[in-house]
């Protein structure tokens, strides 16, 4: 009876980590965070220029946290402000070179403006980020460059 709950737990993550975004975990300083925890759930919602405004307010408080720049550049790019996008996930990489979710996003982000060459540069650093660990960000960028090749 065990096994089959938590088969169906674990069931339940898959199908549901599939629907949305790679938003990460919520950290002991993000769940300090209102901001923090209102912007995700509006990714989770789309709702793009409630993101930005939570997670500036965020930032405010946390200027050093590639989380949330990496955030701001997820929402921005999906609001259509590919630049901003780009602004931000370098400014998380400054602050934390091997952030993977800001890899995969901005590879992402590459793939956007048609530039398949960095995209996959940013694969490269998440194979060898993920070369002992596998790791969701890797898979989620290789399947957006397979779909891209199509």
């Amino acid at each position: 009876m065990f096994q089959i709950l938590i088969r169906s737990i674990v069931f339940t993550l898959i199908i549901f980590s599939s629907a949305h975004a790679n938003l990460g975990n919520l950290t002991n300083s993000d769940s300090n965070n209102s901001n923090i925890i209102k912007g995700k759930a509006a990714l989770q919602e789309e709702s793009w220029p409630t993101a930005i405004n939570l997670f500036e307010k965020a930032l405010a408080a946390q200027p050093d946290s590639a989380d949330i720049h990496n955030f701001l550049g997820y929402a921005h790019r999906k609001s259509g402000d590919i630049d901003k996008a780009l602004e931000h996930y370098e400014m998380a990489l400054d602050i934390n070179p091997d952030h993977k979710g800001t890899l995969e996003y901005l590879g992402e982000a590459y793939i956007s403006l048609g530039n398949l060459e960095l995209a996959n540069a940013q694969l490269d650093r998440l194979k060898s980020l993920c070369a002992t660990i596998p790791c969701e960000e890797l898979n989620e960028l290789e399947q957006a460059l397979q779909r891209a090749a199509k």
